[in-house]
């Protein structure tokens, strides 16, 4: 839970400035406000005075009433001020603010029904006898007419002098013309004709919807659909087109951005609307069109039921805490406040800096939430032993593994070290610990490998399935394809080309790969973890593969460069590419869950013969030996019979040490192999 934080209250002068409690108007503009009110009051007794007897005498009236309507008049500035209708800076009067109005002015009249009939009236004071009833409901409705007009009245001015103060300046932001007059673009328009620092000049939207056409949003026209683009720019003078539709597709943003750049507009969006934390929009959100945004597609904004019961005041452990997916998977499992966020990484300085992030956060909004970071090297059963005792976790989020496709095929020994022999005794450590649950982050290169690294995800897989038929806990597999702007991924390598002036390389013109972003895996990864039961295999709804040759025109036109001038070079295949990905085997079926992005894959069995399997690929697994290591992981993940069946069986304690002899003897090989390659160098 969050520790108490201190707020400064900033005066406006000329407004209504916040204060810390209810009681009397402290500044001019309140105090203003607070007199009209009185005379509002007394205005509305006349006016339902003379509606009640159809006269001009209202006050003359009025008078032979003085305790009663003294009490109302009484009653209604009070209950105004405990309700904080003095509190309010009214030049942004907003709908809510009216209801307030609606609501104090309401409980003001309640108020005085009370004290008349229930305090004056069995006193005998006054002439309440012969006080007319329907007097309460005119005076009501004429009080609420005119308090809130007093207050839009200021609202009104404002932002009359607002849009012409800005209007008569050079400086009073880019003509900007809104694509989408829904809600987003109407707080949007009135935010950015508030707040001119940003940049930002509404002079009109576009809008497909035809019931929008020639009406006003925000007082600001609706042109048309997009095909009135042309007809906008010339009456309005627009150079930016700014998209506000934080929920669109892909498609339609990459229809819009076209459209706009052909126009010569310069084409900014709005965050999505998972982004859109606050629930706020303002002109400073604005940003550059992102490749995010042509992919993007509807997103689940929802978290499942059981996520923020699965992390909340709970101990969690992230492994590979430091990179695309780890760092991502921290952010947000900080964001749902546990007990205590263990992160573990080799990279001292990826590790760092997720650290750093996370402390800044905490120091922003303060929480009882602790944060661990652990320098330590996954394959070691002794060290992840360690770890789980010390911290105890009750979920663990393996994404620690080495994901680099060509670079795996040129070092099988490394990749079966650390994604089998890694997997294998973080698995064994927290099946020792007692951890509840485990979720290893795989691949979609796991499903018929073509590479080494993807061969040593699909021996992974095998290896959760079978420690959780073992335990019978819920340890689960989530698999799914590239996230934009990982380490190494082709967004970042496409992108540097461009800065440089460099031709994109492309491996094979019908090369296509599934794509999602990294803060959309990492949200439906901790899904699959609240669904998890023992040995479920989840994969993530990647939506349809995209081209690569399309995905670096995009970059190239998000740029600022033609596409059609760029030079694009092609290399051909690396060793271990594939031409397409897919993210099931033929053989497995495919099951809805509760989480519409999240499927439950109904896979077969690991093979019988798995850990034996495993123990001699990482006793070969010496660096030396490449490609007997690489043999024998193909026939390991390619060999196995399809209805060939395991089962369970309680863990061997002989496994566990021959497993953690074969990492020991990798370990010294390796050693010894440095310090040879030392001694010759030194000799020489």
């Amino acid at each position: 839970m969050g520790t108490p934080t201190s707020h400064t209250i900033v005066s406006v002068p000329g407004e209504d400035p916040g204060v810390k409690a209810p009681g009397r108007p402290r500044s001019p503009g309140a105090r203003t406000l607070f007199l009209l009110d009185v005379l509002a009051s007394a205005v509305a007794t006349a006016l339902a005075f003379d509606l009640r007897f159809e006269t001009l005498d209202g006050f003359t009236r009025a008078f032979a009433f003085a305790p009663v309507l003294a009490i109302a008049l009484v009653a209604r500035p009070i209950v105004h001020i405990r309700l904080g209708l003095y509190r309010r800076l009214w030049r942004y009067a907003s709908l809510a603010d009216m209801v307030q109005v609606a609501l104090s002015v309401g409980v003001g009249s309640v108020v005085a029904l009370i004290l008349v009939y229930g305090v004056v009236a069995p006193l005998n004071v006054g002439s309440v006898a012969g006080f007319p009833g329907s007097y309460w409901p005119i005076e009501a409705l004429l009080t609420l007419v005119l308090v809130a007009g007093s207050r839009v009245s200021r609202r009104v001015v404002h932002e009359f002098t607002r849009g012409r103060s800005r209007h008569g300046t050079a400086d009073g932001g880019i003509p900007t013309l809104l694509f989408g007059a829904g809600e987003a673009g109407a707080m949007l328009a009135r935010s950015a004709l508030r707040d001119g620092r940003a940049g930002v000049l509404p002079v009109g939207f576009l809008d497909d919807a035809r019931s929008l056409r020639g009406r006003h949003v925000a007082g600001l026209p609706v042109f048309g659909g997009l095909g009135d683009l042309d007809r906008a720019v010339r009456a309005t003078g627009a150079k930016q087109l700014l998209i506000t539709m934080p929920n669109s597709e892909g498609a339609a943003i990459r229809r819009v951005t076209d459209a706009s750049s052909a126009a010569g507009l310069t084409v900014r969006t709005v965050p999505a609307i998972h982004e859109l934390l606050n629930g706020t929009l303002s002109p400073y959100q604005v940003r550059p069109i992102q490749l995010e945004d042509l992919l993007r597609r509807p997103l689940v904004t929802d978290r499942l039921a059981g996520v923020e019961d699965l992390i909340a005041g709970r101990t969690v452990m992230v492994t590979g805490g430091g990179g695309s997916i780890g760092s991502e998977l921290a952010r947000q499992v900080w964001a749902l406040r546990p007990a205590r966020l263990v992160l573990v990484d080799r990279a001292e300085s990826a590790l760092y800096a997720i650290e750093r992030e996370l402390e800044v956060r905490q120091n922003d909004a303060p929480v009882t939430s602790r944060l661990s970071v652990h320098l330590a090297n996954v394959a070691s059963r002794a060290v992840m032993d360690r770890l789980m005792q010390q911290t105890a976790p009750s979920i663990v989020f393996h994404a620690a593994a080495y994901k680099h496709v060509p670079l795996m095929e040129t070092h099988p020994s490394d990749a079966v070290h650390v994604n089998v022999g890694g997997t294998l005794a973080v698995l064994e450590a927290a099946a020792s610990a007692n951890v509840e649950r485990f979720v290893l982050v795989s691949s979609d290169k796991a499903v018929e490998p073509s590479s080494v690294m993807g061969a040593t995800k699909r021996v992974a897989e095998w290896l959760v399935a079978d420690v959780a038929a073992r335990t019978g806990r819920p340890y689960v597999s989530v698999r799914f394809g590239n996230v934009l702007g990982s380490n190494g991924s082709v967004v970042p390598i496409f992108q540097r080309q461009l800065e440089r002036g460099e031709p994109l390389t492309i491996t094979d013109p019908g090369m296509t790969r599934y794509f999602m972003t990294i803060p959309e895996a990492a949200w439906l990864i901790l899904d699959a973890a609240a669904l998890g039961r023992a040995g479920d295999l989840f994969v993530l709804d990647m939506g349809e593969p995209i081209n690569i040759v399309d995905l670096a025109r995009d970059l190239a036109r998000l740029a600022g460069r033609d596409p059609d001038a760029i030079r694009i070079d092609i290399t051909g295949l690396r060793p271990g590419e594939k031409l397409t990905e897919t993210l099931f085997y033929d053989a497995e079926r495919i099951e809805p869950t509760a989480s519409p992005k999240v499927m439950l894959v109904a896979a077969g069995a690991p093979p019988v013969s798995l850990r034996d399997a495993v123990r001699n690929l990482l006793l070969i697994a010496s660096g030396e030996h490449d490609d007997d290591v690489r043999r024998e992981l193909f026939r390991l993940v390619n060999g196995r019979p399809a209805t060939e069946e395991a089962t369970p069986e309680p863990v061997i304690a002989d496994d566990r040490v021959a497993i953690e002899a074969a990492v020991a003897v990798h370990a010294v090989r390796r050693i010894a192999a440095e310090v040879d390659a030392t001694s010759v160098a030194a000799r020489s």
